[in-house]
């Protein structure tokens, strides 16, 4: 493997995914190297990269152990979890807000994020695009964000009042909001919580690793 030297490699594309881990290792300040995954090349199947994740799927994550053999880690989820964990930043140690946390995580983990990616298919991606299949998956990604938007109408924040994996992990896929056909004045609430955690440094950073990573 290459840059066995580095603490950390990271393996991504210009994906919402991957963004969501290169946006956490930068907001953390790590040092890293990032290793570009052309998946618009098929280069999540090369051996290389089916070598550290068998599911052919990026994001993934390498940490090198001086006393160990490195860990390596797939699914953003996972990821942030592990990052935020052994960097006590950006999820709680315990309590109601840890679990408000995880809550809203899985929010955008398991329905934001998906919804958003089926939406896509069937608005763009889709050699035949049916308009019962757009009319479904545009109105899950439209539940979604009503509901983001209510939460943030009460709080500056997904979880409450601190920024956390679930604004980290939401962030990427609010970007792409054009895929499933989504106006982000149409939620002013959702809005102002975009334009604020896009103003972040380490969101700003993250947002554009691998460099030159596009999807088009």
């Amino acid at each position: 493997m290459t840059g066995a030297s580095h603490s950390l490699e990271f393996y991504g594309w210009a994906t919402p995914n991957s963004q969501r881990v290169s946006i956490m290792l930068e907001e953390l300040g790590l040092t890293y190297e990032s290793h570009s995954v052309n998946i618009r090349a098929r280069a999540q199947f090369t051996p290389e990269i089916l070598a550290l994740n068998p599911y052919g799927k990026i994001p993934i994550l390498v940490e090198h152990r001086a006393a160990a053999p490195p860990l390596v880690l797939f699914e953003s989820g996972a990821i942030l979890l592990h990052l935020a964990e052994a960097h006590g930043r950006f999820l709680p140690a315990g309590g109601d807000a840890r679990a408000a946390t995880l809550s809203w995580l899985m929010v955008a983990l398991t329905s934001l994020g998906p919804f958003t990616g089926q939406a896509h298919h069937w608005t763009e991606l889709a050699a035949e695009q049916p308009g019962v299949a757009q009319s479904h998956t545009v109105a899950l990604v439209t539940r979604v964000y009503r509901l983001l938007d209510a939460r943030l109408a009460q709080v500056p924040y997904l979880a409450g009042t601190a920024y956390s994996v679930a604004d980290i992990a939401a962030y990427p896929w609010i970007a792409k909001h054009g895929w499933a056909w989504q106006e982000l004045a149409d939620y002013p609430a959702l809005a102002a919580w975009f334009a604020a955690v896009g103003a972040r440094p380490g969101v700003r950073a993250g947002m554009l690793v691998p460099p030159g990573a596009r999807l088009e």
